[in-house]
């Protein structure tokens, strides 16, 4: 986390500190400065310290926290990627220089059990209209893990959807219909 402060205001006691994800906070100190603070939020002179939060923004922060060459993938986009690779390691693992770590075989186990699609193309076919309309790769693959039921839920599960609900509704609910025509049992 980013934290940068100003020390605007220092001769009347007000510190405004603000952190890269926006969160901003205020915070007084009594007279006499800072070296005579004390311990928790109390001041020398014996008043409490006022805090003022701002309530953070909902949006989904997957993709922000991923490095630029990355990419979300839905858990059937990853299973089909994985299953592709174990087929080759048949090959790979004659040469007894190359060992298949065990996190490859929880990260496949992990994908195919929850995975609720066969066909990773038609169901990121289906999403193509979505984000068409502003839905991030991110917020698609959420969708697409989670496989919520209603519109509401969809909205619960990705509250940055809310933004964009007047022209998302009847579009979001139709690809959530396919969708459940899709899972797989």
């Amino acid at each position: 986390m980013l934290l940068t402060y100003s020390v605007i205001g220092l001769s009347e006691g007000k510190f405004t500190f603000s952190s890269k994800s926006d969160g901003k906070f205020e915070t007084t100190y009594g007279k006499g400065g800072l070296t005579k603070g004390g311990k928790g939020d109390k001041v020398a002179n014996g008043a409490k310290v006022s805090v003022v939060k701002e309530a953070l923004p909902l949006e989904l922060r997957v993709e922000q926290e991923l490095p630029k060459n990355a990419k979300c993938l839905m858990d059937c986009e990853a299973a089909h990627i994985l299953e592709g690779i174990q087929e080759q390691m048949a090959l790979l693992s004659a040469d007894p220089t190359i060992k298949i770590p065990v996190s490859f075989d929880k990260g496949l186990l992990y994908a195919k059990t929850h995975s609720h699609f066969t066909n990773p193309q038609a169901v990121k076919g289906l999403f193509q209209s979505l984000s068409e309309h502003g839905v991030t790769d991110g917020e698609i693959c959420v969708i697409a893990n989670i496989c919520p039921e209603t519109v509401e839920e969809a909205y619960a599960i990705v509250p940055s959807l809310k933004a964009k609900r007047s022209r998302l509704n009847d579009l979001l609910k139709e690809v959530l219909i396919q969708l459940a025509k899709f899972k797989s049992t």
